[in-house]
């Protein structure tokens, strides 16, 4: 699955009022000197939270020198969604959100985010511009 149904993030984000709390708050800091805080971890995090591909945001490596001297397993997706899952980073992932977003919150978005393993996927697997594994897991 590539984009989450409302029925899900509803469930992640109780309320309305939180969910247009966030987006304004996202809009202030995207409009702040803040922003150059931001890491791919927290635009990765508010992309999950609206349920959009969170994806689209990383563009796939083509580029042969950087290939075959090892960008690849370096590629900034793989480091986002390993920090997203991180216990030890929840602080530094929640931090630029200033309370909106919860741990709660947090915990709900890792189960439905894969973690992709930069040793086993390849880089052939990327070459055609797709992603080799969906944007979230949603249990059946």
């Amino acid at each position: 699955m590539n984009t989450l149904p409302k029925a899900i993030t509803a469930q992640i984000i109780a309320d309305i009022s939180t969910y247009q709390s966030i987006r304004s708050h996202w809009s202030d800091l995207m409009r702040s000197t803040r922003r150059h805080e931001l890491r791919t971890a927290h635009h990765l995090l508010y992309l999950a939270l609206l349920g959009k591909d969170w994806r689209k945001a990383f563009r796939c490596l083509f580029n042969s020198n950087k290939l075959n001297n090892g960008a690849f397993p370096g590629w900034g997706l793989f480091r986002a969604v390993a920090m997203l899952h991180m216990t030890s980073c929840e602080e530094e992932v929640l931090a630029p959100f200033d309370g909106l977003v919860t741990p709660v919150m947090l915990q709900q978005i890792r189960q439905l985010i894969p973690i992709p393993n930069a040793y086993k996927l390849k880089p052939e697997q990327f070459a055609t511009g797709k992603f080799p594994f969906d944007a979230y897991i949603v249990p059946a």
